[in-house]
């Protein structure tokens, strides 16, 4: 039990009800070690802690998702939809007749992906975390919102799925402040391998 009395902070010891000095109190080896580890809690759990322990924990799902987009929209139409630069080579290989299919699909792609992102910067300000100040959850409602609809028109519409993979992109970058990326491995791999 702690009492303070006279601008002074004094531990009573419960078993002779006699007060005792912090500096006394602090001469208990296992008080010492138990303020110790609660400090330490404290410290690992700080609110940036957390705060970046969720932002990894999330980034790693939304990766997942993306993955998965991709992989789909990959076998489904033979186009990447969540990073530009599959898009960029598609074009390339394309128009010199190296790869079968159109030349104006994957440059629709990336224009989606741009227009995404772009949206993305319209609802969240800035490009770095502002918890409570930008609205993160609109985005993941609408990048949501374009997945399922793509899925509920039977996978029609690949345009769809890359400017969700845009907004997604460009949210999880804006609130990892550029450290985390979703949509693509790229900048992550350069990350590790600099790192």
């Amino acid at each position: 039990m702690v009492a303070s009395g006279a601008g002074q902070h004094m531990l009573i010891d419960d078993q002779e009800d006699k007060p005792v000095t912090l500096p006394e109190a602090l001469g208990n080896r296992a008080l010492r070690n138990a303020i110790l580890e609660n400090v330490q809690l404290a410290a690992a759990l700080n609110p940036s802690t957390r705060e970046k322990l969720g932002v990894h924990a999330i980034g790693m799902a939304l990766s997942l998702c993306a993955g998965a987009a991709n992989a789909i929209a990959f076998a489904k139409w033979g186009l990447y939809v969540s990073h530009v630069s599959g898009s960029s080579t598609a074009i390339g290989l394309r128009m010199e007749d190296e790869q079968p299919g159109d030349v104006p699909t994957p440059i629709e792609l990336v224009v989606y992906f741009i227009v995404g992102s772009w949206v993305a910067g319209l609802i969240i300000p800035g490009n770095t975390m502002k918890m409570g100040q930008a609205r993160y959850e609109v985005v993941l409602f609408l990048v949501a919102a374009m997945e399922l609809l793509c899925w509920w028109h039977e996978l029609r519409y690949p345009e769809m799925l890359a400017a969700a993979m845009g907004l997604q992109n460009a949210m999880i970058t804006s609130w990892s402040g550029a450290v985390l990326r979703t949509t693509h491995m790229t900048g992550t791999a350069t990350d590790l391998g600099s790192a």
